[in-house]
């Protein structure tokens, strides 16, 4: 069993979109921070601010590889349909140890 760890940094306007791809793709454990702060190359900063309004959110998850394949595939086709500007990008990285069970 190979794991991986998906982190998808997204739009806070699009946390239904992302929950629904999540759970959809079999993810059924999540950790999210629900306002982040930052700038993107496309969207630009988004510092929840006067001058630099909106904020992102970020989940992580830990599944079996083919989860994991469904899900970047999922939040492929979630960025392909809503476009850049929104900004919603998933990061898949090996899980080489860890503590309890997934």
């Amino acid at each position: 069993m190979s794991l991986k760890m998906i982190m998808i940094v997204y739009n806070i306007s699009i946390q239904a979109e992302v929950m629904e791809v999540v759970q959809d793709s079999g993810a059924t454990c999540y950790t999210c921070w629900p306002r982040l702060i930052g700038k993107g190359k496309t969207t630009g900063p988004k510092l929840d601010d006067n001058v630099w309004p909106g904020a992102n959110a970020a989940l992580i998850t830990v599944v079996e590889e083919d989860t994991a394949a469904t899900l970047m595939d999922a939040i492929q086709k979630l960025r392909d349909d809503i476009g850049a500007y929104e900004g919603v990008k998933a990061f898949q990285l090996p899980v080489e140890k860890m503590t309890g069970d997934v």
